[in-house]
């Protein structure tokens, strides 16, 4: 494990949180990003794409967060902060997506996906800090 933080910690502080939400900003607010390259899916499954997509966003806030304390627990209050934070920007892009009329759909379901797999990773976060902090 020492191995692995010791790698993390090379990389420049918060790269992790602002790569992630470029991609899901381009996925979300692009008329059509993947083109013909999108993959054929079960009916639904965007619901679980956006709730991965705001998981993963509060998983990389955390551990930017972590990497930057030195490793160190990360409180219950920012772990929610990390989840309320991932939780608005999932619901400003779905305003954005309804305001900028670029043929992306305004979807209150969306929202609730995004809230949702924000709140379980952080959760599950939560759950296995204690493997990696020191």
């Amino acid at each position: 494990m020492d191995r692995i933080r010791n790698v993390l910690s090379c990389v420049p502080g918060w790269l992790f949180t602002i790569l992630t939400a470029l991609l899901i900003l381009w996925l979300t607010l692009m008329p059509d990003p993947l083109g013909d390259d999108a993959p054929e899916l079960f009916p639904g499954a965007d619901k679980l794409v956006h709730a991965v997509m705001f998981g993963f966003l509060t998983v990389v806030i955390l551990l930017d967060r972590q990497r930057s304390m030195n490793w160190k627990r990360q409180s219950g209050a920012f772990i929610i902060i990390a989840a309320v934070i991932s939780s608005v920007a999932g619901i400003m892009i779905e305003v954005l997506q309804l305001v900028m009329d670029m043929g992306r759909g305004f979807e209150v379901a969306d929202m609730a996906a995004d809230t949702a797999g924000a709140f379980v990773c952080a959760l599950c976060w939560r759950a296995l800090q204690s493997h990696w902090s020191r």
